[in-house]
């Protein structure tokens, strides 16, 4: 069996469409860990899904916390952490599972991610160094000759995303873990409120000898951004890159990690000088730079 958890803070509507899918798994059960919503999660799960198992909480203990309770409660070998705005695909879940029996060198495996469009949304990449920070603070892992041959935390090239492959990590939007992986591993770093916490928690499992899968034939739609604005997810990922180096690299590079990101939040707000649409890098990267230099 395949435990399905799902962490919810308000976005009714958005549960709504991810319990519809998620129920048509076979052979699942399905635990929902509400981070204190406001809009009336609770009730209309345990109203109209009475089989989905729901823990509640008091306060809004974040994506890292709030899976590890699901996971810890759920009965199934096969934990499977699902967004709020993913959406499973027919067969999604049966094809994960069905890989991670027949690997047992699976640390986590993800499915393609598609965007509304039905456009795919690149879900996968390398982990975080100097060499890649510096890629993606200057961007040209995403220029488009350099992107199919350069590392990338964040992989863009749509070749990559065709076969069955490894990367470094796929994004937890949608994350199949073996249960025993989860009890070595203890699951997500707690400290980790939301964003790099996916990251961080496969670097463990690499170092234990286990591998992140991409699953094409596995197929989810994930709306993306739904529980923080553009600009506030890119200040945590960028905050998320310190803590991950505070962690795993010698104290020696976090010095030389936050010029690069300062350097990269320089760039970007001057983007945001000259181009009326990203406007918004202004106020979101100066807050990055203050939060990187006094914060963190």
């Amino acid at each position: 069996m395949t435990s399905i958890i799902i962490v919810s803070f308000n976005r009714l509507d958005l549960i709504k469409k991810c319990l519809a899918a998620a129920t048509k798994a076979p052979d699942s059960e399905i635990i929902l860990v509400d981070n204190n919503s406001t809009d009336d999660v609770v009730g209309f799960v345990k109203t109209h899904y009475p089989k989905v198992r729901v823990i509640v909480n008091k306060k809004n203990t974040g994506f890292a916390i709030g899976n590890n309770q699901g996971m810890r409660a759920g009965k199934g070998d096969y934990l499977l952490a699902l967004n709020t705005d993913a959406f499973l695909e027919k067969d999604a879940v049966a094809k994960l599972t069905k890989f991670a029996k027949s690997h047992p060198d699976t640390g986590v495996v993800g499915p393609k991610l598609l965007n509304p469009d039905g456009t795919l949304q690149p879900s996968a990449g390398s982990f975080p160094s100097l060499w890649t920070v510096l890629l993606i603070m200057i961007t040209i892992d995403n220029w488009p000759f350099f992107r199919k041959f350069l590392p990338s935390i964040h992989n863009r090239y749509p070749g990559h995303f065709k076969t069955t492959r490894t990367f470094d990590w796929v994004t937890g939007a949608c994350l199949l873990i073996p249960r025993g992986v989860f009890e070595k591993t203890k699951g997500f770093d707690e400290n980790y409120f939301m964003y790099g916490e996916e990251q961080e928690l496969q670097y463990r499992m690499h170092e234990l000898g286990y591998k992140s899968y991409y699953l094409p034939s596995a197929q989810a739609i994930h709306l993306g951004f739904s529980s923080s604005s553009p600009a506030n997810g890119a200040i945590k990922e960028l905050l998320s890159y310190i803590a991950f180096f505070k962690k795993y690299k010698p104290s020696w590079q976090i010095p030389i990690l936050k010029t690069l990101i300062v350097s990269g939040c320089l760039l970007r707000i001057c983007r945001g000088l000259v181009q009326t649409k990203h406007r918004w890098m202004i106020s979101a990267y100066m807050t990055a730079i203050i939060k990187i230099l006094y914060e963190s």
